[in-house]
Order: C-alpha cells, then sequence, then structure tokens
C-alpha cells in the first residue's frame, strides 16, 4: 500500500465535474445525510475521476446517518474495475453540521480510502473538506483536495 502521509498533508485529485456533483447531490439529498463512491486510479497520487451516487438505507436515521447497501457497493466496485479503475473512497453529507468526521465516521473509516465530507447548511452553503486514516488504530487526518480541470 502506497503512503499518503508524509511530512505534509496528503493530497487527493478530483475533477471539477465530479467534485461539483457531489456538492449537488449533497445539496438535493437535505435535510438528509446523501452517499455515494469515488472511483479513480492511483498513480503517486489518489485521482477521483467519477462519483457514483448510491442509495442511503439507513431510513431510521438518515438525517445523520448513511449506510451504502453492500451488495450496490460490490456493483459499483465492479463496474470501477471493468473500466481499470478502483474505489477511492467515499462521500457523505453533515446536514447543518461540520465538514469534519464524527465519532461514527471514524468507527466505520477503513485505512486506504478518502472520505469527503460536504456540510450543507440550510440547504444551500456547502463546504467540503477529505480525510482518510493512516493506520486502522489511528485518527483521520485532513487530505488536500485539488481539483483537475
Amino acid at each position: 500500500m502506497i503512503s499518503f502521509f508524509g511530512l505534509g498533508k496528503s493530497v487527493v485529485h478530483i475533477s471539477k465535474s465530479v467534485y461539483e456533483e457531489i456538492l449537488n447531490h449533497a445539496k438535493e439529498a437535505y435535510p438528509h445525510e446523501c452517499c455515494g463512491v469515488l472511483t479513480g486510479a492511483i498513480f503517486q497520487e489518489r485521482k477521483i475521476f467519477e462519483s457514483h451516487r448510491a442509495a442511503n438505507v439507513n431510513t431510521e436515521r438518515a438525517h445523520d446517518r448513511y449506510v451504502i447497501d453492500p451488495k450496490e457497493l460490490n456493483l459499483i466496485d465492479k463496474i470501477a474495475r471493468s473500466q481499470g479503475m478502483d474505489v477511492i473512497g467515499f462521500y457523505h453529507s453533515h446536514p447543518d453540521h461540520p465538514d469534519k468526521p464524527s465519532p461514527t465516521d471514524r468507527e466505520w473509516a477503513q485505512h486506504g480510502y478518502s472520505y469527503f465530507i460536504i456540510s450543507v447548511q440550510g440547504g444551500k452553503d456547502t463546504s467540503v473538506r477529505s480525510w482518510a486514516i493512516e493506520d486502522e488504530t489511528g485518527p483521520f487526518r485532513e487530505e488536500k483536495i485539488k481539483l483537475l480541470e
């Protein structure tokens, strides 16, 4: 596994169109959490080329928790691999909450993935930060997001 944590902040690249897609998804889902899967490739850095909206199957707490159906995730992974890509990470929104990981986010996170969190305030104002963990027991560390044209 490539280590993305050195002395500075790791970087994740994402196409501008995909970045805008996930922001729009977060606004559309408000006041519920949206979720999705980010696919792309790892060269020397993580590069995200596509987003795949996923249904939030957590119907009891959709306002503050998301769950992606494992069958849907497996299908997205299979499609990505058939196109020469991999699952690079996931995204979800925090309606009226900061774009920082919650304790639940950390509990469910896995090493090796980027986690984009979109804060949606009042259904329209958004901010986005990306997070990753260096090892299974470590804390989240923020990644720098670099937009690709």
